[in-house]
Formats: C-alpha cells, structure tokens, sequence
C-alpha cells in the first residue's frame, strides 16, 4: 500500500518542484511558518512579467484535492547580516561538587587568572571555579577543559596546573593539596573578587562617554569645576553605600558624579581626576553596566565576560581596594544636573597676618605600578617557598658565590655587590631608589612622589637596614648578620680532617732542625696571617646596598678580585654622588 504523504510535504513539493534547475542563479530561499490563528488566506500575488526561466507554482494555484490542512504563510527568509546579534552568554562559575573538573591550577597572583578564563572560554570550557588558598595571595582555577589543552593553556599563563585523577585526587607535584574536595572547599571567589585584586595602571585612552567619581566631600567640588572646564556635563546622584562583602556594615551615604559628554570625555581630564586621593573614576562595565570599574584597573579580558549579577536599583563600584573595599551603592534618587557656573562660598576677607595650618592633610604612602619607573634589579625577595629553588639553581654559578641572605619573617632579602641578581628567574625583583638601602619592586613606584629627603626620614633610613616595599607589604631587614646563600646547601657542621705527624714525618723535622741550627740558616719566611674573603665580600655586598658604590669598589679589591672593582668603580664614575 503506497503511503500518502503529508500536507506540509505536499505544500512544499509545489513551491520547490522536482524539475526545477539546477544550474544558475539559485532560487530566493523560501520559509514557511505556520500563519497566526485567525488570519485571512494569503492573497495573491500581483502580476509580475513573465520570468526566463520556468518559475514553481504558488501555493493558492493548486487544485481543490489539495486545499486542507494546516495553512501556511510563505514569504523570503531575511538575510543572514538583518539577523539580531546572538548575544553572549555570561562565563558560568560555580563550586558545585557535580561538576566534572577535570583539571586545577595553582596562580602565584590573582591577576593572572583573567587571562586564562578568557582562553578558556575561548576553547570551550566556560565553566570554571576559583578559590582562594589559605594563608597567601595564591589562587587556584578549576576548569571542564581536557588536562591536555588545559595543562598547555594554564602553563602559558603562568598557572602550575595539576590535572584531577580518579575519585578526585589531584596530580602530585611540589606539595600542596591531593584532593580537589580540599580546594572546593576553600573561600570561593568570583570575578568580582579577581578584577579587584588587579594591580592599578595609568587609565589607557580608550573612549569613555559616561563615568562615575566617587571622591572624598572635600574633592567633590574640585572634581566638578575641573569637568565643567573642560566641557563635560557633571550630576549629582545621592546613594547609600557599604561594602559589597559585608552586608551587615552600617550604610553611610555618599554623593557621586556622573559625568557625560556626546562625543568623548577627555584623556587629560581623565588623568587628572585619577591622580586624585581618595577618588575612584568608574567606568560602566559593557556587558552589565551596572557594574562600575576604576579606569586604572585594566583586566585583561572582554568585558562581555565580566558579567556580574547585579541586582536591579543597585550599583557596584570596584576601585582602589587600598583606599576602599568593593561598594555596592543603592541611589536615593535621580541624578541632579549641576549648572555650568558654580557658585562657591563667599571668600572672608584676608586678614592681615596670615598662618600657615599646623600640619597638611595626611595621604597614605602606597606603591603603584608605573611605566616610567626604573626596571633594574638590584636584589632580590625571596618566599620561604622558594628558598627550596634557590638551593637546587645556585650551586655552581656566581651568584651562588658572591651572594648574601637577610633572613625575615616569611621573606627573605638577596643581596650581592656584583648585579648578578637580574638573572634569577623567580622571586620578586627590586630596584634601590634610595636614599641608602631603600628598594621597590621593579617597576614600581611610591605615591604620592616624595624627595629623597623625605623619604630618608619617613622610612627610618639610618644605613643599619634595608627597607623593602613590594605589592604586598612593606619590611624592614637589618644589614647584619647577613648568611652567605651557599650556606643553603653546604654541611652544617666542619669537615672532619686528620691531624698529626707520623714517626717517620716526626724524623724527617727533627733532621730538618737540626741541619738548620748547624747551618745558621732561617726556616723559612714567617707566615703571613689569613684574610677571609668573605668578610670582604660581605663588607661589598653591605655597602652597594647602601649606595656606595666607591667603598664596594675598594672592599672588593681587598677581596681579591680586581675586575669586579674595576666595574664598580665605574658604575660610581657614571652615578656619581648622586642618587636616582
């Protein structure tokens, strides 16, 4: 019995006939869709010319056999470029225990994670988890990629990735957790958490129209005049605030300003505004704009991933977490235009002796990365961590030979006389800006600036410690004791040596002296007393970290070897007397 088709297959074998051709230009593409209910029957088509080439029947021409059915409403399908953009979907985070991770990944900083979500997401894995490790600044990254391509792209951005094996155990590898229900169960962080961990940078020049400044009150009117000069319109918009972790906090409320501008807001006036205490310049986040992030914190991510759920009549503004946590501000109204003309406070008059104010408005002393800011390194800070690398890459090289240690509390403090340090490939590098021994990180810089003057009293620089300030914390090292690096691998206790003369040595002396005071003659030179060279070295080591680079020089050459001298030397005849 033969099957009768269907009508929809009817309907459409008479729009697309079987002898229809082949070659030429193809067809228009045709969708059916099913017609609303209650509509009228399509109408006809209005008379066209003739077409050259056979055209398939419309529908309405077939028969009456054929007139039942579901009707159908034909028309062109709309080109592919007409489509509305597919958007995006938010990168998922989760720490659910049914989630097969496949691989982890231990990050030495929170700031390197971004950049691996986004390759994730690019290869496929959108869902991942982060949580914070106990007791340091390390941050571990849960992925569904596969541990082949999740090892390479994790490596390529400076994660360590262990890949998860049966029953949840982790690959062993230098210590750390074996089971990733150990991970899982550590502090969980989202992006939220990672973007405002990101280290501060010069705002780029990309174009802003609308930006948020959440400043100090008494910076409120100095950001609003310094806006209107430049042309750009200022509101006020009144808000609660609190942190965005602590919803028990006290609110307090707070004013911030919008600014908006047709075209663009200027770069300059962009600078200007960030260099400011106390002041967060906020752009609105693409892909949630009620998300508000500092101009200074660039991740490096699209924005369409920085989804974050924030809650209808709520804003989220990440700054400085130095100056203030993550604030979750709910507006108590709408935004208040201000006029172009400000009218001030009417100045007193000058009186006739006028007196300076007891003491300025403090600022705190922060370290900021800075493009400008010397890359040299002049020593080097170590983990506890990775003492145990230390011990495996200097036996047998130069630094591990000139090279002292200040032991701290968790850090510890490289020194050497001789600029070897530059090529160790771990720890945080240090440039000395003085003056004496006062050191920042590569890279880096203080702010706000202070003179060597000021910095030489504020930090307590009286040439019998080093002073330290990294991305993390600040330490003071005291130049003596300093502990030789080969001590790491070398025994602790002397090596046992055999003493003593034999009966036969003991003969051959005794015919020694007598022949002596026969003849009249001396024994020999008397015996030159021992210099240590490592007391010379340490001496080197102490006094180029303190900036004198001439008594280095002389030290060294005490020691025993001229051609380092020789290079400090010339490194005071470059520098001079004076400090960087």
């Amino acid at each position: 019995m033969e099957r009768s088709e269907s009508p929809l297959r009817r309907l459409l074998n008479r729009i697309t006939p079987e002898n229809a051709p082949s070659s030429g230009t193809p067809p228009t593409p045709i969708v059916a869709r099913p017609a609303p209910r209650g509509a009228p029957p399509p109408a006809p088509p209005t008379p066209q010319p003739p077409p050259a080439r056979p055209q398939p029947r419309p529908p309405h021409q077939s028969n009456g056999a054929h007139d039942h059915g579901v009707p159908f409403s034909v028309r062109p399908a709309r080109p592919a470029e007409e489509e509305p953009p597919i958007p995006v979907p938010p990168v998922s985070y989760t720490s659910s225990p049914a989630v097969d991770w496949r691989v982890a990944a231990r990050f030495p900083a929170p700031h390197r994670i971004l950049g691996a979500i986004e390759a994730l997401h690019r290869a496929g894995a959108a869902e991942w988890s982060c949580h914070a490790e106990p007791g340091g600044r390390a941050v571990w990254l849960l992925s569904v990629i596969g541990p082949a391509v999740g090892t390479d792209l994790l490596t390529l951005h400076g994660g360590e990735p262990r890949p998860v094996l049966g029953h949840g155990a982790l690959a062993e590898r230098n210590g750390g957790p074996h089971q990733l229900a150990e991970v899982l169960s550590w502090p969980r962080l989202d992006t939220v958490d990672l973007v405002s961990r990101l280290p501060l940078s010069p705002p780029d020049r990309t174009t802003h129209r609308t930006l948020h400044v959440l400043a100090a009150p008494q910076l409120l009117s100095s950001v609003a005049r310094q806006a209107l000069t430049f042309g750009v319109e200022v509101s006020t918009l009144a808000v609660r605030a609190r942190p965005l972790d602590s919803p028990e906090t006290p609110q307090r409320e707070a004013t911030v300003l919008l600014l908006t501008s047709p075209d663009e807001i200027p770069h300059a006036l962009l600078v200007a505004l960030s260099a400011l205490p106390r002041t967060s310049v906020c752009r609105p986040v693409a892909a949630c704009e009620r998300l508000l992030l500092d101009v200074r914190l660039r991740p490096p991510v699209d924005d369409a991933l920085l989804y974050s759920p924030v809650p209808e009549g709520e804003l989220w503004l990440i700054g400085d977490v130095e100056e203030w946590p993550p604030l979750r501000l709910e507006p108590l109204g709408t935004p208040s235009p201000i006029p172009a003309e400000l009218i001030g406070v009417a100045p007193e008059p000058p009186s006739a002796s006028y007196v300076l104010p007891e003491r300025a408005p403090s600022a705190e002393i922060r370290l900021v990365a800075d493009v400008h800011a010397p890359t040299a390194v002049d020593a080097v800070l170590l983990h506890d961590d990775e003492l145990p690398l230390l011990r495996r890459y200097l036996p047998g090289r130069p630094l591990g030979e000139a090279g002292f240690l200040l032991p701290g509390p968790g850090h510890h403090l490289l020194l050497e006389p001789a600029g070897l340090a530059r090529d160790l490939p771990f720890g945080v590098p240090l440039c000395r800006i003085g003056p004496g021994s006062l050191f920042l990180e590569s890279g880096h810089t203080l702010t706000p600036p202070l003179p060597p003057a000021a910095r030489a009293r504020l930090f307590g620089l009286d040439g019998t410690s080093a002073v330290v300030c990294w991305h993390g914390g600040r330490h003071r090292f005291p130049l003596a004791p300093m502990v030789p690096l080969w001590t790491l691998w070398a025994p602790p206790d002397p090596v046992e040596v055999s003493t003593g003369l034999s009966k036969a040595g003991r003969e051959l002396l005794d015919a020694l002296d007598a022949l002596a005071g026969a003849t009249g003659t001396p024994q020999g030179p008397a015996p030159t007393p021992h210099q240590d060279p490592g007391e010379a070295l340490e001496r080197a080591t102490r006094l180029r970290a303190l900036g004198d680079h001439e008594a280095a020089a002389e030290a060294y050459r005490s020691a025993g070897d001229p051609l380092e001298a020789a290079r400090l030397f010339e490194q005071a005849a470059l520098e001079g007397t004076e400090d960087r």
